[in-house]
C-alpha cells in the first residue's frame, strides 16, 4: 500500500510542476472473467461483477496517470455451480491499480502495477468445505499485479474499457504433488462514468 502511495504522489509532484494540470474523478462498474493458475482440478473460468471508483491527473496533452479502489472476485468456479465444479476457489480483493495512460483521439492505452489486499477467501474442494490443504497452504493477504489494456471514449463523461491483469507474484505456492504456484489472472470489460471535472490554469497555453 505504501509503494502505491508513493508512485502516484511522485507522479502528482512531477505533473503539477511540469504541467499545471486538470484532474478528474469517477465511477466505475464492470464484468470480469477470472483463473487461478496451478489448479487442483480441471476447473474453468468465472466471472463477477467489479465495483469502485477512479481518479485521473493529467500530465500533458497525451498522458495521464490514474489510480483506482476497486473491489473484485478472483479465483475459479462458481458458488452457484458447486456440484458442477470439483474445486471452487472465491478471493475478494480491495485492489489498488497505479496505471499511464496514453491518450489518442478517442482511444487510450494503459499500463501499471496493482496492489490488491485479499479481505476474505473461501475454498470448496470435493465437497469439503475447508479441506486440510488450505490450512497448510493459505493464500496470501497480499497481490502485486501488472495491469495492460485500452479503451474507448464514448464522450466527455463515458468511457469502455478492456484490462488484462496477471499476477507477478505468487498467491499461493505449490502444493506438493498436487498442484502448481497459483497466479490470478483477470480478463475485465467496464464502464466509467466522470463525476467531477476541476480544471487549474496554465500560463502556458
Amino acid at each position: 500500500m505504501l509503494t502505491v502511495i508513493v508512485i502516484f504522489n511522485s507522479v502528482w509532484l512531477c505533473a503539477q510542476h511540469n504541467y499545471k494540470s486538470s484532474f478528474r474523478v469517477g465511477l466505475k462498474l464492470g464484468y470480469s472473467f477470472h483463473t487461478l493458475t496451478g489448479d487442483l482440478t480441471n476447473s474453468y473460468a468465472v466471472g463477477d461483477l467489479l465495483a469502485g471508483f477512479w481518479f485521473q491527473l493529467k500530465m500533458n496533452k497525451k498522458w495521464t496517470a490514474q489510480t483506482e479502489l476497486l473491489l473484485l472476485d478472483k479465483g475459479i468456479g462458481d458458488s452457484q455451480f458447486r456440484m458442477k465444479s470439483p474445486h471452487q476457489v472465491n478471493l475478494h480483493y480491495f485492489e489498488i491499480p497505479i496505471l499511464f495512460q496514453y491518450h489518442s483521439k478517442n482511444m487510450y492505452f494503459e499500463f501499471g502495477p496493482g496492489l490488491g489486499y485479499l479481505i476474505n477467501r473461501e475454498e470448496h474442494l470435493n465437497g469439503n468445505v475447508s479441506p486440510d490443504l488450505v490450512n497448510e497452504y493459505p493464500f496470501s493477504n497480499s497481490e502485486l499485479s501488472f495491469n495492460i489494456g485500452f479503451g474507448f471514449l464514448l464522450n466527455e463523461k463515458w468511457a469502455l474499457g478492456l484490462r488484462l491483469s496477471h499476477s507477478l507474484l505468487p498467491v499461493r505456492e505449490a502444493v506438493p504433488s498436487v498442484s502448481k504456484t497459483s497466479y490470478n489472472r483477470l480478463f475485465a470489460l467496464s464502464l466509467t462514468r466522470q463525476l467531477k471535472k476541476k480544471k487549474t490554469s496554465n500560463p502556458q497555453e
